[in-house]
């Protein structure tokens, strides 16, 4: 009996989460056979230190947003040897013994720092089963391992082409989007509004996208109705829960995926942050997406991808997102443009949904041969040592 292990990063819920249970979800439905086991390796290391670490993160992207963002563009946009040599020093040997314990068939890492230590286990040889990477972001950090992957599941087409620059073989290379559920069914053509406005709104699973209390300017001539996304931020709850508008809805996190897909049938736009996987659904609904905010570091260089695409529209702050809104929904050609953006974009994926996935994952990965394994393995020591990284 086949285990693949998954590896996001932390408790808290996030696109790394999301992904690995959408693929977890579809692998009991295809191969009800194959285990599937999620880790988060800093919980498996030490509970109390994920808490602290996540408390902190989460904390410092709020309190120092510059500073925070600074780090990240320094230490994983760029290579950082100082970094690596760090993360490897304190975690590799307790990856080893992860791995050890568990025995997997296969690794699927949706975190770049489970990546960068299983790939350099398998680079000593010392990890043999092969690993996948599968990517949450419109970008590649620095960190993301390359040498010792098998597999690359990339968001688009110019993280391929930048993966192969690097060395990667296309072979490798797959172009899956970004993975989410197959509970959020892809729509082949966007939604004709008609009549009162629905606007989806959402902050983020904890809350900390700022400027959204700016849609509670809800004017007469404007016939719009809400749904707010809260997540686990009960105080923005609250906040929209006491205005008492029958066109504001605050809704509490939401892990049902079938609510999820309904809520984006009954959207005529989205306006979020560009958080991975929440773009990628918003992508596959073929739903108009505003962005309202973005985090420091990862959601800043995604933004700056989905804008220069045209699939987005970043709002101005300082004025009222309905006047915005409305304005680009009232813009023919802008909005033509956007919806062209999205098909060639939704054009250039291999793999349409997590059943597509784990069946081709099952069929050229679990059940290939270990000979074929173990030729692509030495292929990967005679590049290493032809280029002097040893």
């Amino acid at each position: 009996m086949k285990k693949v292990l998954f590896l996001p990063l932390f408790q808290m819920e996030s696109g790394h989460h999301q992904t690995a249970h959408a693929l977890m979800e579809a692998y009991s439905e295809q191969h009800p056979e194959v285990i599937c086991e999620k880790i988060d390796f800093l919980n498996y290391m030490n509970p109390a230190l994920e808490k602290k670490v996540s408390k902190f993160y989460l904390k410092w992207i709020k309190k120092k947003p510059g500073f925070y963002s600074s780090f990240y563009k320094k230490f994983f946009k760029g290579k950082s040897g100082f970094l690596q040599s760090f993360y490897g020093a304190l975690f590799l040997e307790k990856m080893e013994q992860l791995l050890g314990q568990k025995q997997p068939d296969l690794i699927i890492c949706t975190h770049s720092f489970s990546s960068f230590l299983v790939s350099k286990l398998k680079e000593y040889g010392v990890c043999k089963a092969p690993v996948i990477n599968i990517y949450t972001d419109f970008f590649i950090n620095s960190l993301w391992g390359k040498s010792g992957i098998d597999w690359h599941f990339v968001p688009s087409r110019h993280i391929r082409e930048q993966l192969i620059r690097t060395g990667i073989p296309e072979d490798r290379i797959v172009i899956s989007g970004i993975i989410s559920d197959d509970r959020i069914v892809t729509q082949k053509k966007r939604k004709k509004i008609t009549g009162k406005l629905n606007i989806l709104a959402a902050g983020g699973s904890h809350g900390l996208g700022k400027n959204l209390d700016t849609l509670s300017r809800i004017e007469e001539n404007y016939p719009i109705e809400y749904r707010i996304l809260c997540g686990s931020n009960e105080q923005l709850y609250k906040s929209y829960a006491a205005m008492g508008s029958s066109s504001v809805k605050p809704l509490s996190y939401i892990s049902c995926r079938n609510t999820m897909n309904q809520l984006y049938d009954w959207a005529d736009a989205i306006i979020t942050k560009p958080g991975g996987v929440t773009i990628g659904e918003a992508l596959k609904k073929r739903v108009p997406i505003f962005i309202h905010s973005a985090l420091p570091g990862q959601e800043e260089i995604n933004l700056s991808y989905l804008k220069e695409k045209g699939l987005v529209y970043q709002l101005n702050e300082n004025l009222p997102f309905e006047d915005q809104i409305i304005s680009v929904l009232n813009n023919q050609p802008l909005l033509f443009k956007m919806h062209k953006s999205v098909n060639e974009y939704a054009g250039e994926l291999e793999l349409s949904s997590c059943k597509e996935a784990v069946n081709f994952i099952n069929r050229q990965i679990v059940h290939k041969p270990a000979v074929v394994q173990q030729d692509y393995i030495d292929g990967l020591f005679s590049r290493l040592y032809s280029n002097g990284n040893y």
